[in-house]
């Protein structure tokens, strides 16, 4: 049996691919990339922030939506333009790296001022957000610059996704109908715990690696 998902699979990473090419052939690369994102990953957190002081909140949280699926296209456009680039300093692994934690603490911190939502829980998100990327990044230091392999719970796409997912739920009027259960909390703790579940995975893994 063929899946149907399949062909909406090719023509989605096609669309990539195309749109990775144009991006080189205009001289766009990963850092820049990155930096857009940062930008798209600030905004969204505004968004989410601006679901409870704003007049109209539904308009924030589509912003809100919008600017995250947008964030998660530029991860994987810059992904694909990684390779193609010819820098390799540690400079610029640190170009590439800032504009990301900047971007996950922002948008974590901004869903954590939401409407419903707890800042307390958006810093501890923002928080296991950063140690899960520093564990990743020390055991590619590790590795040699490569990608360290294993399972994963809740990268920045994923995150991103979910926020949205949630986002759309609230603007759907879904309730959970758990008494300080609202959908932004229980989102936040959702990622907190995949997060940490992602660190303690990535840990035992890095003590058995092997310098």
């Amino acid at each position: 049996m063929t899946d149907p998902n399949k062909p909406k699979t090719r023509r989605r990473w096609h669309f990539l691919r195309r749109l990775t090419l144009l991006l080189m052939r205009f001289g766009v690369t990963s850092e820049m990339v990155a930096v857009a994102g940062m930008g798209l990953g600030i905004l969204a957190g505004i968004a989410f922030m601006a679901t409870g002081e704003s007049a109209h909140p539904r308009a924030a949280w589509v912003g809100g939506i919008v600017l995250c699926l947008l964030r998660a296209t530029a991860i994987r456009l810059d992904a694909m333009l990684q390779p193609a680039s010819t820098r390799q300093s540690r400079e610029d692994e640190f170009y590439n790296e800032l504009p990301e934690r900047v971007s996950d603490a922002v948008t974590l911190l901004g869903f954590g001022f939401a409407s419903d939502s707890s800042p307390w829980l958006g810093l501890a998100a923002a928080l296991a957000a950063i140690f899960s990327a520093y564990i990743r990044s020390l055991a590619s230091a590790r590795l040699g610059g490569r990608r360290p392999t294993g399972i994963v719970l809740m990268t920045r796409s994923q995150r991103l996704i979910l926020l949205s997912i949630a986002s759309g739920l609230i603007l759907a009027g879904f309730s959970t109908g758990i008494p300080g259960g609202d959908i932004p909390e229980i989102t936040l703790w959702t990622i907190i715990a995949g997060c940490l579940l992602t660190v303690g995975l990535r840990w035992f893994s890095l003590r058995g690696i092997r310098v």
